[in-house]
């Protein structure tokens, strides 16, 4: 299993799970998020899934610039391909997605097609049923065959992530995680409320599923990366 630390991103600031500013640059905190090991990260652009404008791209850069060729993933609430284009250009390796992208017709379909292997798909889950807008038909559907959906439009891969009902991340299902990763042949990446080495050990459990890597969202500053990427690397 990978690592994935998850660096939340606000008018170009990094930013904790309460929305207040880290003193560091982001791209300070991600060198050193490098430096203790880890070779993927995860950037989210939380004022693009309100507004669905990109803001992040000038950071995007310099984040890249700064990890020498360390993989990034950006999670955005952008959907035209523009967009995705900018983001490649800036440095990221995959533009993460959600249910606007999802539920919109054909749109997802088209990015991947356009982009084949930079296109991820993120799962917010809430009682069992993927998370949408009112209009959404989203959460009409069993999760397995939405998994398999996304795949067959062409996906690289699904993060899956149990929320409450205010969309803050609670712990996974597990078995729900593996049964989607049972069903699919992309990789399948667990996120949540993994805020802790008890949490990241019991999302561990789930490498003997093929679970492809375990996003870590808070609590940044207070975890000991390097004893986390043992765990995760010792659980494979």
């Amino acid at each position: 299993m990978l690592l994935i630390p998850s660096i939340a991103l606000k008018e170009g600031r990094a930013v904790g799970t309460d929305g207040q500013p880290y003193r560091e640059k982001p791209e300070d905190f991600a060198a050193r998020l490098i430096d203790a090991g880890i070779s993927r990260l995860q950037l989210v652009d939380e004022d693009s899934l309100a507004t669905e404008n990109a803001t992040v791209l000038a950071a995007v850069e310099r984040i890249a610039n700064r990890v020498n060729g360390a993989a990034l993933q950006v999670v955005s609430g952008v959907k035209e391909e523009d967009d995705v284009q900018s983001h490649l250009d800036a440095g990221a390796h995959w533009l993460v997605l959600g249910h606007r992208a999802a539920s919109a017709p054909h749109v997802l379909k088209d990015l991947c097609l356009e982009y084949p292997g930079h296109i991820l798909i993120g799962m917010n889950v809430r009682d069992g049923r993927m998370a949408g807008d009112a209009h959404s038909k989203l959460p009409n559907h069993e999760l397995v065959d939405l998994a398999e959906h996304f795949q067959s439009d062409g996906v690289s891969g699904i993060i899956y992530q149990d929320i409450d009902d205010s969309g803050a991340p609670v712990g996974l299902n597990e078995a729900t995680v593996r049964e989607i990763a049972g069903a699919v042949s992309v990789d399948v990446f667990v996120a949540g409320h993994i805020v802790s080495m008890a949490a990241l050990e019991a999302a561990c459990r789930l490498a003997d599923a093929d679970v492809a890597g375990a996003i870590v969202n808070g609590a940044l500053h207070d975890m000991d990366f390097t004893a986390a990427r043992r765990l995760v690397e010792e659980s494979d």
